[in-house]
């Protein structure tokens, strides 16, 4: 659990992460499937390309930066996962629907911010982006 892995510049790959771990990062990697069980804090895709990613338990935050491609495959205990995306394009995440299927979902990649009331900033997924 106090472990941190770091995995760098890997292509066209599967890797399979057992156990409890503290953190998840993956740098510039392409064409990379990760399955994990467990991550206390959070799984973090930065600079890479056509990625996927499977929960076997449970990950509080996926945070995506600067990727194009990444698929998650959350599991029923993950449900509460909070996603930090930003400069990424073709994300979905899968959620377990019935036993064995799941069902996809777009992550938004534009946004529409405008001014309410004056004085606050609103910021919504823009409808354009197949959200």
């Amino acid at each position: 659990m106090k472990h941190s892995i770091y995995i760098y510049k890997c292509a066209n790959s599967t890797i399979i992460i057992e156990g409890k771990v503290n953190s998840i990062v993956l740098d510039q990697c392409t064409k990379v499937g990760v399955q994990f069980t467990s991550v206390v804090s959070l799984i973090e895709f930065i600079n890479c390309k056509s990625m996927k990613a499977q929960v076997i338990e449970r990950v509080p935050t996926i945070q995506i930066e600067k990727t194009d491609g990444c698929h998650i495959y959350l599991s029923s205990t993950s449900l509460d996962t909070e996603f930090i995306t930003s400069k990424s394009s073709e994300m979905s995440v899968n959620i377990p629907f019935g036993d064995s299927e799941y069902k996809e979902y777009p992550i938004a990649e534009q946004f529409k911010t405008y001014i309410q009331n004056g004085n606050k900033l609103v910021t919504v997924a823009n409808e354009s982006s197949g959200v």
